[in-house]
């Protein structure tokens, strides 16, 4: 009696009310938990068993994909457009950062604004990039559950980036969206891109970047899409993608894109870009017109285009008609102020450089009135080529490209263009332009005409003989 007393007094003063509550809400919670799992979990495995059962059956959506600029990534939206023209319903995102083409406003499209995530507290880079893949993590799945429907066939996405957004994609595939097929349009590659910031292809990042490419391309998707022969060739032989499943999808310009009607066309264009031309003292005898465009980003050689255009400033101080030459750079990026520094530090005589952003209803119209384009593009992989020179061929205009194996799967050397034997070399640059522009017409006269028969393939023309029935819905 004496133990129970005991213990009775050493509980007296226990206080259980609080005890009580904590115990009633474990137990309500817990059961609670419980069946939302099992509720939720029966509710997806209700979908995806829905979506095996309709799988193909009159799906007409299709959902395209960029983790980059919609208004300066041409090639995804073309791709969206001729979905569209092949009946399907399209929602289309990623970043909206400046002006779209007028055809995604088409009624068959919905536009989805994926957000930019800058590294606005100046993190080490690898802090960042893990902080930006989180964060997209959760608005990607917000996104794509969202976007994804019963009647969704394809998902179509630009490859780079894809990082996280593939292997969101392929978990959505495994789970609740095994209806739909997933299509990577390959513009190069996100591993050969990182290693421009490290070069070494044994740093641990770009080794699990370039494993992440190859093990979830090469397993779930259903079809590869490539801008060039080599890089499909690079899928099948290095990564082990079944052939069956690569296609070469070659850039083509779209119809906005086509060469100079004559003289007054080139005087309207000239009358509505007056910025362009002020100050220039253009004359349309004797002066040329150089363009490039660019996004101003690290694959790209500013200093040899600057030391090349020096070199043409030299070199027509020796003309006796002393000619001039307008250098149009169209583009914006990150390292645009640098190359702005760089040419206002040199006393120019005979080139004048100016910088233009143009609308994407401009850019086709002042492409026209060039007589050459210059691509630095160098290709981080050596295996994709810029649209940039597929624009200038649209609008009938030869161009000078840096040189590597694979450009000439686009520019014929004499041809429709010239390439840089070496691409360091400014000096090169410089008499390439002068001889093509100014001291052997013959030459730019064969470079013109290539140009101009370039124009005649179009981008639909592309899409319809490579996709055209496998797209068909």
């Amino acid at each position: 009696m004496r133990d129970l007393t005991e213990i009775e007094a050493a509980f007296a003063g226990v206080n259980w009310r609080p005890h009580l509550i904590r115990i009633a809400i474990v137990w309500v919670i817990i059961p609670f938990f419980f069946y939302y799992f099992v509720a939720s979990l029966t509710y997806w495995l209700g979908i995806r068993r829905k979506r095996l059962r309709l799988s193909g059956k009159d799906a007409d959506e299709a959902v395209v994909i960029v983790l980059g600029d919609l208004g300066r990534s041409p090639r995804i939206t073309y791709q969206a457009r001729s979905l569209v023209e092949h009946g399907f319903l399209v929602n289309v995102c990623g970043y909206i950062e400046s002006a779209l083409p007028s055809f995604l406003y088409d009624e068959d499209i919905e536009l989805n604004e994926i957000s930019v995530i800058r590294n606005t507290r100046h993190l080490p880079y690898a802090l960042f990039a893990a902080s930006k893949a989180i964060s997209q993590v959760f608005e990607l799945v917000g996104v794509l559950t969202r976007v994804i429907t019963d009647r969704t066939k394809y998902v179509l996405i630009q490859n780079p980036p894809c990082f996280p957004l593939l292997a969101i994609l392929v978990l959505l595939k495994l789970t609740i969206c095994p209806h739909i097929k997933l299509v990577i349009d390959w513009h190069n590659f996100n591993y050969t891109i990182l290693n421009l910031r490290y070069q070494n292809e044994r740093h641990p990042l770009v080794k699990f970047l370039k494993a992440y490419e190859r093990c979830l391309g090469a397993k779930y998707t259903d079809l590869n899409l490539t801008v060039t022969d080599a890089m499909r060739k690079f899928l099948i032989g290095k990564f082990g993608f079944p052939s069956k499943k690569v296609i070469t999808l070659h850039d083509r310009p779209a119809e906005k894109f086509r060469p100079l009607s004559g003289r007054t066309e080139f005087r309207d264009i000239q009358a509505n870009h007056a910025e362009i031309f002020a100050g220039t003292k253009f004359d349309s005898t004797k002066d040329k017109i150089l363009i490039t465009a660019t996004s101003f980003t690290a694959d790209e050689d500013f200093n040899v285009l600057v030391d090349g255009l020096i070199a043409l400033d030299d070199l027509l101080e020796e003309e006796k008609a002393k000619p001039k030459v307008l250098m149009i750079v169209t583009g914006k990026g990150p390292l645009k102020n640098a190359f702005l520094k760089r040419t206002a530090a040199h006393n120019w005589s005979h080139v004048t450089i100016k910088s233009v952003w143009l609308s994407d209803e401009e850019y086709p119209k002042v492409l026209r009135i060039a007589d050459l384009g210059i691509s630095l593009h160098y290709s981080s992989s050596g295996l994709d080529l810029p649209m940039k020179i597929v624009d200038l061929f649209g609008s009938g205009v030869p161009v000078l490209s840096m040189g590597y194996p694979v450009i000439h799967e686009l520019v014929h050397e004499g041809q429709n263009g010239v390439c840089m034997s070496d691409n360091k070399s400014g000096e090169e640059m410089g008499q390439k332009l002068n001889r093509i522009l100014f001291c052997e017409p013959e030459v730019m006269g064969k470079l013109k005409s290539g140009a101009v028969h370039e124009s005649s393939v179009k981008w639909n023309d592309e899409w319809e003989a490579k996709l055209g029935q496998i797209m068909r819905h």
